[in-house]
């Protein structure tokens, strides 16, 4: 009998499709051998007499009640009884398959599987499409395959408090799946992937040296690139009593600016094209002062010098206008327009915007040369977003923590519509490889919420269209949050994989608990429990749910917590106050 061999004290006594319930007779014997030790997340075989054998997982266990026994008196030593839950069998060829009802009943062998055995529950993995990214959790000498392919080709899911890894674990994945062959680092030449990185905290820079890192200082994003709706979003305060027209004449400014820049092209509200952003202010700012002239034959608006405008696009955004005084001598007469007035603090809130310092990456962008980019320069501004261009990379990193908080998720709405697009339009087009990216949204909780809010709504509708549609034109997400439960539904209900990892909020438990299928909901027990590094793996790109550890990394993300107290006992350290405040000023 091996060390492992449990069958002379113990018994299986309830087969089910869901639940194996076996009693240890001896659990005195069974401690003798430390190669024996049973834990909850144990794995067991489970075999029969012709070769077959299921592979179980401990999920419980409890001692046994002494009425259920057959003895007439109660036993001096206990019996226990495991609860283990059937994960697949093995074929007569050592082959893993999901399922367990080929079994014959009852089974009489029953073993602690060990690293062979474990090792062929992911042996369906092909090997040119596996990803390594940790070590089984209760045998770390069993590396844990995931089938790659499946794992980025389609949404991915990593959850977790804070402090249990999460960022360790992200950083982990994306430098395993980045990775280069050998002959690819011989030839100094990068491979085809591409991944870009919303990153709220500035901490992946140092887990990707020689990353792509696109600050609040080196990220270009237009506002001429944004749709209606979050132009609409920055600019507009839907609250209003006339946010009805205030949306109705910026729609029309906008429109009729893109034409006249761009009179080649045939544009809409929401194309891609450059317009002055300073011309659509002064076009809001006449139509607020306009006055109408009333004398016969007028009935158009009337400047100060007696001038009439018959067409309001060939006047009004050059500069802003004096115009007649309203006047009812029937020589002189005139009336105030149509919007004169109401747009007092929408022209407040368009001139306060465009003179935000903070916002200059998004308003006043511009070239090495000082100009303005505009419809031309489009090839350059993607390709520095998707890591081509000149210096090309296989991660962008676009460093949020120096974007001003209340245009977050303006941000990374455009973004991700801008990288959806291209994978869109790559699709239609003739090509010899396929072109795939994967989005990462670090603390995506912050700006994909499970909210109705307006300022939410770009974003959301953004993200969640890449979550429905996404998959078919080589871009998938990854969403990274300590808070699932107050993520987007529809985004998060689009995920095929799932790394859950130290969740100690009963809500996010819950949430994460709907995943699972009943039967293998008692995994997720252990969740508040789950030591830094561990996660549960489930979904698609994994046989079968496993709890594993993830491996160390060299280049780690900017994350640690401060170790307080030892920071509390050194010598009293200056506040550099100086930088603190430029800061300050600058946010």
């Amino acid at each position: 009998m091996s060390a492992s061999d449990l069958s002379d004290i113990c018994k299986v006594i309830s087969v089910s499709q869901n639940l194996i319930q076996i009693e240890i007779l001896d659990p005195a014997e069974l401690k003798k051998q430390p190669e024996q030790r049973l834990t909850i997340g144990t794995y067991l075989k489970i075999a029969d007499d012709d070769g077959l054998a299921v592979i179980a997982i401990v999920q419980a266990y409890r001692i046994k009640d002494p009425a259920s026994s057959d003895a007439q008196a109660e036993p001096s030593t206990p019996s226990f009884v495991m609860d283990a839950y059937p994960l697949g069998y093995l074929d007569k060829d050592g082959k893993f398959q999901r399922g367990g009802q080929q079994i014959a009943i009852p089974p009489t062998h029953v073993s602690i599987a060990d690293s062979d055995t474990l090792a062929a529950l992911y042996s369906s993995t092909k090997p040119e499409g596996a990803l390594s990214i940790g070590t089984l959790a209760h045998d770390q000498s069993v590396e844990v395959p995931i089938d790659g392919d499946v794992f980025f080709g389609k949404h991915i899911a990593v959850v977790g408090s804070t402090g249990s890894g999460k960022s360790c674990a992200v950083a982990k994945i994306v430098q395993e799946g980045r990775r280069q062959s050998d002959d690819q680092e011989t030839r100094a030449v990068l491979n085809n992937a591409h991944v870009i990185v919303f990153d709220l905290h500035g901490e992946y820079a140092t887990a990707f040296p020689g990353a792509r890192v696109l600050d609040v200082k080196t990220l270009k994003v237009p506002y001429w690139l944004m749709t209606a709706e979050e132009l609409e979003e920055i600019f507009i305060e839907s609250r209003e009593e006339s946010s009805h027209n205030q949306v109705s004449q910026f729609r029309h400014a906008v429109q009729a600016n893109k034409r006249k820049h761009n009179s080649c092209i045939h544009v809409s509200y929401d194309s891609a094209v450059y317009f002055s952003i300073e011309e659509v202010y002064n076009y809001i700012c006449n139509m607020n002062a306009e006055v109408i002239g009333r004398t016969e034959g007028e009935g158009v608006p009337k400047l100060a010098d007696g001038t009439l405008v018959s067409k309001r696009e060939d006047v009004y955004f050059h500069k802003q206008h004096a115009f007649v005084v309203q006047s009812t001598s029937k020589n002189e007469k005139a009336t105030k327009g149509p919007f004169m007035g109401d747009f007092d603090r929408f022209v407040l809130r368009l001139r306060t915007t465009l003179d935000s310092e903070r916002l200059a990456f998004l308003f006043k962008p511009e070239k090495a040369a000082g100009k303005p980019y505009k419809t031309e320069d489009m090839k350059e501004l993607i390709e520095g977003i998707v890591g081509y261009g000149e210096k090309k990379g296989n991660i962008t990193i676009i460093d949020l923590h120096g974007v001003p908080f209340e245009v977050h998720s303006l941000v990374v709405s455009l973004l991700s519509r801008i990288i959806f697009q291209v994978g869109f339009y790559r699709k239609r087009k003739p090509k010899e490889t396929e072109v795939a990216f994967l989005i990462v949204y670090e603390e995506a909780h912050n700006y994909v919420p499970n909210s109705p809010l307006a300022r939410f709504r770009s974003v959301t509708r953004s993200i969640e269209r890449i979550a429905k549609e996404g998959r078919k034109y080589g871009v998938s997400l990854m969403i990274v949050s300590q808070r699932p439960s107050e993520i987007s539904e529809t985004v998060f209900s689009q995920c095929n994989s799932f790394v859950v990892m130290r969740l100690t909020n009963p809500t996010d438990q819950n949430y994460v608990r709907r995943l699972l299928p009943d039967a293998i909901g008692g995994l997720t027990e252990a969740l508040p429990t789950l030591a830094q590094r561990e996660a549960l793996v489930l979904g698609e790109c994994i046989q079968v749910p496993t709890l594993l550890r993830v491996a160390e990394i060299t280049d780690t993300p900017h994350s640690h917590d401060i170790a307080v107290l030892q920071e509390w006992r050194k010598d009293w350290a200056d506040l550099p106050f100086g930088s603190v405040l430029d800061g300050m000023k600058r946010h």
